[in-house]
Order: structure tokens, then C-alpha cells, then sequence
């Protein structure tokens, strides 16, 4: 039984999702998409030389680097791959509508599910006009995770020279979101329809406007109640993913969503004593109908 790894070789989740498949005593190894090969005249995606369509099954756990332009193009590879009969988790489809921020907050909305204020434009005047009303915007990179790459731009600072250089260097898009002051925000995690457990990242002080360990903020349990549990499988439901966590952050009386992860870490459930990578191992197990009594014996 073979089931690798796509991920960051020096990422934890990667390297946790790969030796707990290890220690079921299926063949795992943690490989990046991005030194894969696809041979389009033979239809044979492989890595270093090994043919990757006789794996039982694939986990992505990242596509690339976070901000990496090309990680949308190595869906491709996912999608030839589970033609070829390799069963990837997530399914293609619903890594390609999660990863692209503009696709997935359009389908957020499309589903009817509350989001903030969001505006996607290439105009750098419209852009700034969306600053000055807002008086405070988050910009963010189309593909990113964990805050990287992300700005907060003020409407008494030089935001506009901001937006030009963000045009000139990036190459994306704008997509603004209105500014939610919070000190803390949600992460729940589900897998396939059932919720796994939830947690919440809180800001280091009350000066900072990013809530990631990235930038000093740290994970505390959370128990959802009812109306965060149902806007969380609200939106994680139009995706389909395997394993996914909803990022919902309060506002006023309400939650909104920020994003459904393509991915989602299984850090901020281990600090909750969650071990989300032997339940999602478990999980994987079932789907490919292989009963954990009979890797016990082999």
C-alpha cells in the first residue's frame, strides 16, 4: 500500500501527515509537486523518475510556497494523476476552488455565506477609493496562507503608492477586505461534513492587526457554539473538501468568514491535544476501504 505526501518537505503538518501514515505501515514518503514531471505524449506524472500513478493515494498537504504564483498549475498535475486512478485527498476540483482566494470567497457569497466587506478590482483607483471609504483595508495576495504577503493599508498613510507598487511587483489583482478589528479569530476544522474540533488564534496585544503565530499570536481551545458549528459546514459545504479549517471571525453580533483553506495545519488542533493527522490518516483508510486490522497484519 503505497500513499504519499505532496507538501513542504520542511513543513510540520507534511511531515507529521507522512509518518503517521508510516507508523500504519504504508509505504509514505513526502514529496514537493513542484519537482514533478508530466509527460503529456504518455499522460505519466512523475517524480524523480518514479511513476506516480501505481500510488494507491495521494494527501496534498501544500501545493508550494504559499505565494508561489505557480502553485495553481500543479492542480493540473492533480487532476491528471486521479485520471490515471490515484485517489487524491482533497479532490482536485475542491483544492482548485479553495486555493484561489478571488474563487473561493465568490463561491462563499455565491453560497450565500456572510464574508466582510470584500472588493476584487485592477484598478488602482477604484482600489483607493475602496481604501479611503473603508478608511482601513486589508490587502491580500490571491494565494497565501498563514497572513504571508498580506498588507494593511490606512487612509491617513501613502496607501495609493502601495497600490501602484503592489501592481507593478505582484501581478495580482487587488482584493481588499474591510478591516475587522478583533483581538482573536476561529479556526474550524472538519473533516469531509463532521467537525473535528476548533480553536482560536489570539493577537499578541492589542496594537496588532494580524492574529498568526507568524505574527506572535497563539492558539487557546475553542468550543464552537451552534451558530459558529453551522456556518462552518455552511461553508465548507459548497467545497467538498476532505479535511479542511473554516477561518470565522466575530463582528459585532455576528460571524463572518474569512476563507475555507484548500488545506488547512494541524498545529493549531494539536495545541487543543487533537492529533488531526491520525484521525485524517484513519479517514483516508476508509475511503480507500482498507481495514486497519489488515495493515496490522501485513
Amino acid at each position: 500500500m503505497k500513499i504519499w505526501v505532496a507538501g513542504m518537505p520542511g513543513g510540520w503538518s507534511s511531515k507529521r501527515m507522512t509518518s503517521t501514515l508510516s507508523k500504519l505501515k504504508i509505504e509514505s514518503f513526502l514529496f514537493p509537486l513542484s519537482e514533478c514531471t508530466l509527460n503529456l505524449k504518455t499522460g505519466i506524472v512523475s517524480w524523480e523518475g518514479e511513476d506516480l500513478s501505481g500510488l494507491d493515494g495521494i494527501v496534498v498537504r501544500k501545493l508550494g510556497d504559499s505565494v508561489d504564483l505557480l502553485t495553481p498549475f500543479r492542480v493540473n498535475l492533480l487532476h491528471q494523476l486521479s485520471s490515471r486512478g490515484v485517489r487524491v485527498f482533497s479532490s482536485p476540483q475542491a483544492i482548485e476552488e479553495a486555493n484561489d482566494r478571488y474563487r473561493m470567497s465568490l463561491k462563499l457569497s455565491q453560497a450565500g455565506v456572510p464574508i466582510p466587506e470584500t472588493v476584487v478590482t485592477e484598478s488602482v483607483d477604484e482600489a483607493a477609493r475602496v481604501v479611503e471609504r473603508w478608511e482601513k483595508a486589508v490587502l491580500k495576495p490571491l494565494f497565501t496562507s498563514k497572513g504571508r504577503g498580506m498588507l494593511l493599508l490606512d487612509s491617513e498613510e501613502a496607501y495609493r503608492l502601495t497600490l501602484k507598487h503592489w501592481q507593478d511587483e505582484q501581478k495580482f489583482p487587488f482584493y481588499l477586505q474591510r478591516y475587522i478589528p478583533a483581538r482573536y479569530d476561529i479556526g474550524v476544522a472538519l473533516l469531509g461534513k463532521q467537525i473535528l474540533g476548533a480553536y482560536q488564534r489570539v493577537a499578541p496585544d492589542h496594537d496588532a492587526w494580524q492574529t498568526t503565530i507568524r505574527s506572535g499570536g497563539h492558539y487557546e481551545p475553542f468550543s464552537p457554539n451552534s451558530e459558529v458549528a453551522e456556518l462552518a459546514r455552511r461553508a465548507a459545504d459548497p467545497f467538498g473538501l476532505d479535511f479542511t479549517v473554516v477561518d470565522i471571525v466575530p463582528c459585532g453580533e455576528e460571524y463572518l468568514v474569512y476563507e475555507v483553506s484548500a488545506f488547512g495545519g494541524f498545529s493549531g488542533l494539536w495545541a487543543c491535544g487533537i492529533d488531526a493527522a491520525s484521525i485524517y490518516a484513519n479517514y483516508i483508510l476508509v475511503h480507500l476501504s482498507i481495514p486497519r486490522e489488515s495493515l496490522a497484519r501485513a
